[in-house]
């Protein structure tokens, strides 16, 4: 792997990256919690809002339709990060929360009204998804500047704990709900908004955008060319090859869904024990992704060659109609590719220069996010067309392209 950009940034050789512990730094800490709290209430919107949409409109394609809105955004990570490289990452962040915040309020206010209307509970859900895209778009390209000791392993660990936010959100919503009711835990994840404002005001925040400095990167673009965004992800070939070998394996996370299907039509397991294994198999994939990042000397070839296989080999062994060998595939293919993606965080962070960071990672979050819609479009027809498990064979065949791809990567006198 290349040497990691000038500026205070922890070298990356051989397929390796060294960088001292983040935890050890206060500033760190903080903005961990309040990144965190904010995330758990985006976890508990996560499962609160479809059931109550869901329950108002009794519309599975509808609920599939706001479930949709998360990845669609990320569609637009390009436009972001342009933005991000052209006035700072850190003018991003409070116009975010503070859009986001206004839209989470208003979409209780509207839920409280009867009845309530559909249009508008969709049009303040988009603002709400758009506006924390923005901010969070602000947060992570200004890791580099706030953490530059330890730029990777700062991704890698918000990367771990978002997952846990993810699973304690579903835990939370199982918890709370039968006596706080759905719009209650809406004020709860509106409440968590104002954590990440907190450490705003506490001073932990990117640095500011210098206006006198000089453009960087070739022609002096100013931070507004995508072209510069996209020339540099591939004149970065770890990180390029990274995405590529994501995508196949990203279009499969739509397995997913289709796992909740068979568990329970194909093996009749009651809905509390498909929660129960949903939460396991989860659980592992946040002490996986937890424990890659923590490390201080990560071979990230060795890594990304192991996990990326794991994905492949549990896809395939999840055609086997054997429930105990599904449920262990499953649980495997949730932490390798959970594993994988914090690695290819921490490759970007360790490798990109900051001129283009903001639009070289958002070229990959949408190129990533793209296969992930791919799936969630494509797989369910295909399991209609052909039958669940031999989808799920399909599946595992075109993730044989990753590993093929893997090869050449791990050929390259880079890496």
């Amino acid at each position: 792997m290349s040497t990691a950009p000038s500026g205070g940034r922890a070298a990356t050789v051989a397929g390796e990256v060294t960088e001292p512990s983040v935890w050890a730094d206060r500033r760190f800490v903080a903005f961990a919690a309040g990144n965190t709290l904010n995330n758990l209430g985006e976890g508990v919107h996560t499962v609160a809002l479809p059931l109550v949409v869901y329950d108002r409109t009794h519309s599975l394609a509808l609920m599939s339709l706001l479930m949709a809105f998360s990845p669609a955004t990320w569609l637009l990570a390009p436009l972001r990060g342009a933005l991000a490289d052209r006035i700072g990452p850190g003018r991003l962040v409070m116009p975010g929360l503070t859009a986001q915040l206004a839209a989470a309020v208003a979409l209780i206010v509207v839920l409280l009204l009867d009845p309530s209307p559909v249009w508008a509970l969709f049009c303040l859900a988009a603002v709400g998804q758009l506006a924390g895209s923005f901010y969070q778009t602000g947060w992570m390209t200004g890791l580099v500047t706030m953490f530059p000791r330890s730029p990777a392993r700062a991704r890698g660990t918000l990367g771990g704990l978002f997952l846990a936010t993810q699973t304690g959100g579903a835990l939370v919503v199982a918890a709370a709900v039968p006596w706080a009711g759905t719009i209650g835990l809406l004020w709860f994840n509106a409440a968590t908004t104002l954590a990440p404002m907190v450490v705003w005001w506490c001073g932990v925040r990117p640095a500011p955008h210098s206006k006198s400095a000089p453009p960087e990167g070739p022609g002096g673009d100013g931070g507004w060319n995508l072209a510069e965004g996209w020339r540099v992800l591939r004149a970065t070939p770890v990180v390029f090859d990274l995405t590529l070998i994501r995508m196949p394996l990203l279009f499969c996370t739509a397995l997913g869904s289709l796992a909740v299907f068979l568990l329970q039509d194909h093996w009749r397991l009651p809905a509390q024990d498909v929660a129960t294994l949903m939460t396991v198999a989860r659980s592992g994939a946040v002490v996986g992704s937890l424990a890659v990042s923590q490390r201080r000397v990560l071979r990230l070839r060795r890594v990304a060659a192991v996990s990326a296989t794991g994905v492949v080999a549990s896809v395939l062994a999840m055609s086997v109609p054997l429930l105990p060998l599904f449920v262990t595939a499953w649980a495997v293919f949730t932490l390798s590719s959970t594993v994988l993606g914090v690695v290819a965080q921490m490759t970007a962070y360790a490798c990109l220069p900051v001129h283009a960071l903001g639009r070289a990672n958002g070229m990959v979050a949408a190129l990533t996010s793209a296969a992930v819609l791919a799936g969630q479009l494509c797989v369910p027809l295909l399991a209609a067309l052909v039958g669940p498990y031999p989808a799920v064979l399909l599946l595992g065949t075109t993730g044989l392209l990753s590993l093929a791809r893997l090869r050449r990567l791990s050929s390259h006198p880079a890496w």
